[in-house]
């Protein structure tokens, strides 16, 4: 697969794990820093999942938010087993030779509660088993995922999460402690850019979302 190296990157700022301005006094403890990316433009399949390789677009897109967070210390690069994302992180992964890059079903895209706004219509195009094992599916990953470092931890960790624009709508969510259904109401563009932070002494942190900053205005999509 190959992309387009950027030459520039409009209004993007430079991202670092010292971003997090909370002070050690009042939030004392290292603190994990979750950089989350939302895949690139794609081509849609067919049903169950809808999944498909990243358009020449999506790939250029994953190329710029790869340059964006070159400069990171990224421990490890998680991601859905979705194509769009898997080629997605791949693109990313060039920036990090050495950074392992681990795949898991909790980051595919699922729908994570029922929401009344759109009842009627999830329950005409999304199966039953879907609609059951979407919210278990994206507490799980809430739970396995914004965990703060470990008691014993001394240092700060930085990661990069890849996943689809629903679920990390709910994550958003979660970490400003909205109800489930405000995924509904929380969207996001190809690759755009959240970061939340995690301290054991705060909590979450929602520091960004769909930043898109470097991203061109004409390589900034939905779909």
């Amino acid at each position: 697969m190959t992309t387009e190296e950027p030459d520039e990157q409009p209004d993007a700022q430079p991202i670092s794990p010292d971003d997090d301005m909370e002070g050690g006094e009042l939030f004392p403890g290292p603190t994990r820093h979750l950089y989350i990316v939302r895949h690139g433009q794609y081509i849609h399949g067919g049903p169950p999942d809808y999944d498909g390789p990243l358009t020449e677009l999506g790939q250029r897109q994953a190329a710029f938010v790869a340059a964006r967070l070159a400069s990171l210390p990224i421990s490890v690069i998680h991601c859905s087993t979705l194509q769009r994302a898997r080629e997605t992180a791949a693109i990313i992964a060039q920036r990090f030779p050495g950074v392992e890059t681990v795949h898991s079903p909790l980051l595919c895209e699922c729908v994570a509660s029922v929401p009344p706004l759109v009842e009627d219509y999830l329950e005409q195009h999304i199966s039953a088993h879907e609609l059951i094992e979407g919210p278990i599916q994206a507490r799980a990953a809430w739970e396995t995922y914004f965990q703060p470092p470990s008691p014993g931890a001394t240092e700060d960790v930085s990661e990069i999460v890849v996943s689809s624009g629903n679920l990390i709508g709910y994550l958003v969510g979660q970490a400003l402690g909205a109800p489930a259904d405000a995924w509904i109401r929380c969207d996001i563009q190809h690759c755009g850019l959240t970061e939340i932070t995690i301290k054991r002494t705060r909590g979450t942190l929602l520091l960004r979302h769909n930043d898109i900053g470097h991203l061109p205005p004409e390589m900034r999509t939905f779909v």
